[in-house]
């Protein structure tokens, strides 16, 4: 995991969304 990136789960697949904050 990088700095200023969120994991977030997808509760319908299951699957790992990552976003990455701007700014």
């Amino acid at each position: 995991v990088q700095q200023g990136e969120t994991i977030k789960v997808d509760t319908r697949t299951g699957a790992y969304v990552s976003r990455v904050k701007e700014g």
